[in-house]
């Protein structure tokens, strides 16, 4: 901003100071002509008002409450013209200025107010000009650094390094993304917070200086900020899309066994994995209501954390990851480890493996999440449904055949028989659970006994009715996956 100092040095006016050197650092922002006795009501503040003295009064004791009712109002200065009113600054004035710091130019005669106001304003449009030219750089550097996708950190870098400050980016948790500092670290209490905006969903930029606010190019620059960091936080999340896509169509190949080993290697190197490495099936499933997404997005960033290599997609009603691990308990450990790390889940774990077998694992896994409420379940709660997982389509689709035969077609036989199966032949609870009299019941399981030659009050034809219900549901997951 152009201050009072600087318009007593522009060429050709021969402007003098006359007192209240104290102030000619005050920053102008507009002059203003007024020959009134109390200016104040028309004014904003930070004006450099010029008057030929008819508002100053004539006793002493006016001509000091009018230089304190101007610097009371936070005008940067004033310009007397002399010879008009008077031929010299009155003493009083002078005295009253010294004491305030506040500053008085002497204008010469013959030196008109407007070309002191013409010269103003061209000093400030010229100092406009000069601030929107560097503000416009650090546009233009911030574009080039969003295209060349070099990063928050380079465009906080950016920005901080141009104003002399510390940036925060903070994401909607309170979460600190990305951090940088022009010089020593400025606490961030009380910091200015300027929201970056995305489609549903809010950062925050919090920019701090030490002993020092931040004026209107400040703002400017920052708001390029903001638009920057807007449009690489867009970009990084499209790429993050798309990953997140690309690894979950690896996972669905996997656990229906549509892709060959050499294919899952290469699939997995283009990840950053390691092909040869052991990895287990994680699935974690949130139990307070909040987005599978954001809780894929804590259990990445807790991975991250303990240097542990993984893949992850989020599915609608869950997390799926493989986790590098060195062995079982590995696995076993690292889930509870996770579980104390991450509020609001369940998570289940596959089996170990390589490769191809890691579509086994998270089968497993997947059933196993299935399997009961407990925090965290794993493979070793599966029983005799592990067996069924190992089995081809072919094999299990035979064994539900021979066992069920049409009733795997008829969803009303197929459900009753599986409530009351799971409520360990309870037929009042199994009854319950499904809406129905006991008695319906047991007519739709005679009905089912008329076409399979089995019934599920007898102790021999229980656990095969039970292994064909698993394997049929496995048979169903699996389609439904391949749809």
């Amino acid at each position: 901003m152009l201050t009072v100092e600087e318009i007593t040095q522009i060429a050709g006016l021969d402007l003098e100071v006359a007192a209240g050197a104290g102030g000619l650092a005050h920053e102008v922002g507009w002059v203003h002509v007024s020959e009134l006795a109390d200016p104040t009501p028309f004014l904003e503040g930070r004006e450099f008002l010029l008057t030929t003295g008819l508002g100053l009064g004539i006793e002493p004791d006016e001509q000091r409450s009018y230089v304190r009712r101007l610097a009371g109002h936070g005008l940067a200065g004033l310009g007397v013209g002399v010879g008009f009113g008077f031929t010299e600054i009155p003493p009083a004035v002078v005295d009253e200025a010294d004491r305030l710091g506040f500053p008085i130019v002497a204008v010469p005669y013959e030196v008109p107010f407007v070309a002191i106001t013409k010269a103003v304003y061209r000093q400030l449009a010229n100092e406009q000009l000069a601030h929107l030219t560097r503000a416009l750089t650090v546009h233009e550097q911030l574009a080039d650094a969003v295209l060349e996708g070099r990063g928050l950190q380079t465009l906080l870098s950016i920005v901080c390094n141009h104003l002399g400050c510390s940036l925060a980016l903070v994401d909607d948790a309170g979460r600190v993304v990305a951090e940088r500092h022009s010089g020593k670290r400025v606490s961030f209490d009380g910091a200015l917070e300027l929201p970056v905006a995305l489609h549903d969903e809010t950062a925050m930029l919090k920019a701090a200086r030490d002993g020092r606010g931040f004026e209107e190019y400040d703002l400017l620059v920052l708001h390029h900020g903001q638009t920057a960091l807007a449009f690489e936080l867009s970009r990084r999340r499209a790429v993050g899309a798309a990953e997140l896509r690309l690894a979950g169509d690896l996972l669905e190949d996997l656990e229906v066994g549509r892709i060959e080993e050499r294919e899952a290697g290469r699939r997995m190197t283009a990840f950053g994995l390691d092909p040869e490495a052991g990895y287990a099936a994680f699935l974690a499933l949130p139990s307070n209501g909040s987005g599978t997404e954001r809780l894929r997005h804590d259990l990445a960033a807790e991975l991250d954390r303990r240097g542990r290599a993984h893949l992850s997609t989020a599915r609608l009603d869950r997390a799926e990851f493989l986790v590098t691990v060195e062995s079982e308990e590995d696995a076993l450990d690292l889930a509870g480890q996770l579980l104390a790390a991450t509020e609001g889940m369940r998570i289940a774990v596959g089996r170990p493996g390589r490769g191809r077998a890691l579509g086994r694992s998270l089968l497993e896994a997947r059933a196993a999440l299935d399997t009961g409420g407990a925090p965290v379940v794993s493979y070793r709660d599966l029983g005799s449904l592990e067996l069924l997982l190992g089995l081809t389509d072919a094999s299990l689709e035979a064994f539900v055949a021979r066992v069920l035969g049409s009733v795997s077609g008829n969803a009303r036989l197929l459900e009753s028989l599986t409530a009351l199966l799971e409520a360990g032949g309870r037929w009042t609870d199994a009854a319950g659970r499904l809406g129905i009299h006991r008695h319906t019941l047991r007519y739709r399981m005679d009905r089912l006994r008329e076409q399979t030659g089995r019934h599920p009050d007898d102790p021999k034809d229980q656990m095969e009715l039970w292994l064909a219900v698993k394997a049929h549901q496995a048979l169903e997951a699996r389609r439904a996956r391949l749809a």
